[in-house]
């Protein structure tokens, strides 16, 4: 049995090693997990900032994310009882190319209030219910090769209709898609000008005059292009693209860089690897809050 003074000490010493020790961040989490505090365990919530003194819990088909203060990495899938400093020893050194993108999204899972979407739906707002919303952030920027669109699907559209405008307001591009898809990917083969502003929006063909609010997105010049893709390839050299943990570290990527659309698809796809992740589900879902809340700078 503890005395009063053992126990206060206890407590004490906890606080401190969480104040001045809070090196890891549970960055995603599913299912039942658990974390060792002073008198006994408590549910773990994603953006949750522990200490390497500390134990987590995982019960069955539950899963964890973890990033350190150093930016290395640990998935956890088995049940079991891990002590966070023996999973940082055990893991990989540092990924230079991953490690700016892995505290990004540190930061965000901090942001987001446990790992909760924020509910709001910012920026991409449309003049009806009938009328497609799109899911790509405004501003975002594009490979010339990969133009990627896309946008919430409705009832019964009978097919998408999507139309590209320049500055002057002049359609430059149109094209359909049918009602099974919600997204098209268009290769610009030099329709389009890098580093100006295009607008496009979606309608059904079943309401064709209703049509979603205009969104600006730009090419990327030629010098952005060689730039980012040389660090991307480096990137995805270094990350397991067939984890959710990997797809999210390359959506940090895209993200930090304004190429809003592809990190929308690469958060989407480590939602889809890890489904119902606390976490994941916070970087796809809070996508446009974070871009108006955070433009990127020119």
């Amino acid at each position: 049995m503890l005395t009063r003074w053992t126990k206060s000490t206890m407590l004490l010493l906890m606080g401190v090693a969480l104040m001045y020790g809070q090196n890891v961040t549970i960055l995603a989490i599913k299912g039942d997990v658990q974390v060792e505090q002073a008198g006994g365990w408590q549910k773990a919530t994603a953006g949750m900032k522990l200490s390497e003194s500390q134990k987590i819990k995982l019960g069955a088909q539950s899963y964890a994310a973890l990033v350190s203060s150093t930016n290395k990495t640990r998935e956890l899938r088995q049940p079991g009882v891990y002590t966070l400093s023996q999973l940082f020893a055990q893991a990989t050194e540092d990924n230079a190319y991953a490690s700016r993108y892995t505290g990004y999204l540190t930061n965000q899972a901090i942001a987001s209030g446990g790992g909760r979407a924020s509910g709001k739906t910012l920026g991409a707002v449309t003049r009806s219910t009938m009328a497609p919303t799109p899911r790509v952030p405004a501003q975002t920027a594009f490979y010339p090769d990969r133009i990627l669109l896309s946008w919430e699907r409705v009832p019964n559209p009978e097919g998408y209709i999507i139309e590209i405008l320049d500055e002057a307001g002049q359609v430059v591009y149109n094209t359909q898609v049918p009602p099974d898809k919600n997204f098209v990917e268009i290769n610009s083969e030099n329709k389009f000008k890098s580093g100006v502003c295009y607008y496009w929006h979606v309608s059904t063909r079943r309401h064709a005059s209703l049509r979603s609010t205009n969104l600006c997105f730009r090419l990327l010049t030629p010098e952005q292009v060689a730039n980012l893709r040389k660090e991307e390839e480096s990137l995805r050299r270094s990350l397991d693209l067939n984890t959710a943990l990997g797809q999210a570290i390359l959506g940090g990527f895209y993200e930090m860089n304004g190429m809003y659309a592809y990190a929308l698809d690469a958060y989407t796809q480590a939602t889809n690897l890890e489904p119902g992740t606390d976490g994941y589900i916070a970087l796809r879902d809070g996508l446009i809050d974070r871009v108006v809340r955070q433009p990127v700078s020119e």
